[in-house]
Order: structure tokens, then C-alpha cells, then sequence
């Protein structure tokens, strides 16, 4: 446990609302950046932020002294996105439009209109719209990896997981986005 958790956990005896707000001002960026890479848009992460926090403030008064806040906290966020993930499942429509007013039926119709709408969109967006489109598990584990650099025994432990597994979701994932990227024709092979 690092002195900041010390300190908050101190703080949290002495005065809960204290405690609770410092909880709250270092652990925020980081939950809602998880929550965020995971709902895929503001006002989502927003309310997984907040979900979050509601749990850990509830669950503060059994956290024992001698762990560390940090993965504790992965928990709880990992958990919350999972659940959001199962209760918002919808289904894509053809006819919805993106960001830049372009019908999805438009922009994949055929060979040259999505080679020339690929060219003009900006490829991180992209990327993240491939991500947020993979499976549940598969898309954790690359958010977890690669978003928040976390080690695989790391992914492994918080997700509930064995090693190997999560090393299949991830190559599964790396793969499936390269063969859409390849399709969409932004990645040559």
C-alpha cells in the first residue's frame, strides 16, 4: 500500500466524508478513463464513474488496511463496465448515422464508397469504434492492456481469468481489428 492510501484510509477514521472525497479526487480520472474507453461516450462514463463510486463509498467501511486501494478499485470499475456492457446489449441499424451525418448503409455499401469514406475519416476514431464493437471480454482486455498498460497476470487477476485466456482474448481481439481495418482498407496487408 502506497502512503496516499495510508493517508486516505487514516483520513477516512478520523472524518468519513474526508476520507470518501479523497478517495474520490485521485481514483476519478482513472475509473471514469476506463469507463469511458468501455461506454464509448461521455455521458456513460459518466454514469459508471458515479456507479463506481456509490459501490466503493458503501463498501469503504470493510476495506481492509492492509491492501492497497488501487486494485480494489480496478475491481469494482471492471465489474461495473461488465454490467453496463450486459444491460445496454442494442442492435446496429443500417440507417443510423455517425458523427459526421453519414448513414452507416452509405459508408459500407460498397467497395469504393468505403474506401474513399476511410480515407476521410480519422483513424483513431475508428480504431475505437472496432474496439467498442468487439465482445465484452475481448474488448476489457484490450482496454485493460493497452489503455491502461496493465500486465497480463494484472488482467488475469482483476477479470477473474486465467493467464492463457487472457492472452487468447487479446490475440483474438489484435486480430479481429486488423482484419476489419484491413477490410475497411486502412491497414495493408
Amino acid at each position: 500500500m502506497d502512503v496516499s492510501d495510508i493517508t486516505i484510509l487514516k483520513e477516512y477514521k478520523k472524518n468519513n466524508r474526508r476520507g470518501l472525497e479523497l478517495v474520490y479526487d485521485r481514483y476519478k480520472k482513472y475509473v471514469y478513463t476506463i469507463a469511458f474507453h468501455y461506454a464509448g461516450n461521455k455521458e456513460d462514463a459518466l454514469d459508471i464513474t458515479q456507479e463506481v463510486f456509490i459501490s466503493v463509498f458503501k463498501s469503504m467501511e470493510g476495506f481492509k488496511e492492509q491492501f492497497s486501494l488501487l486494485p480494489w478499485i480496478k475491481k469494482i470499475t471492471v465489474n461495473k463496465c461488465l454490467n453496463f456492457l450486459r444491460s445496454k446489449k442494442t442492435n446496429v441499424s443500417l440507417n443510423e448515422t455517425n458523427e459526421n451525418g453519414d448513414e452507416l448503409q452509405n459508408i459500407i455499401g460498397s467497395n469504393e464508397t468505403t474506401d474513399d469514406a476511410v480515407l476521410c475519416k480519422d483513424t483513431k476514431q475508428i480504431l475505437q469504434q472496432l474496439i467498442v464493437r468487439l465482445p465484452e471480454r475481448e474488448r476489457m482486455v484490450v482496454l485493460l492492456r493497452h489503455a491502461k498498460q496493465m500486465k497480463y497476470s494484472e488482467i488475469a487477476n482483476v477479470m477473474k481469468l486465467p493467464p492463457g485466456t487472457v492472452k487468447t482474448l487479446i490475440h483474438r481481439a489484435r486480430k479481429s481489428i486488423k482484419e476489419n481495418m484491413i477490410s475497411l482498407g486502412i491497414w495493408e496487408v
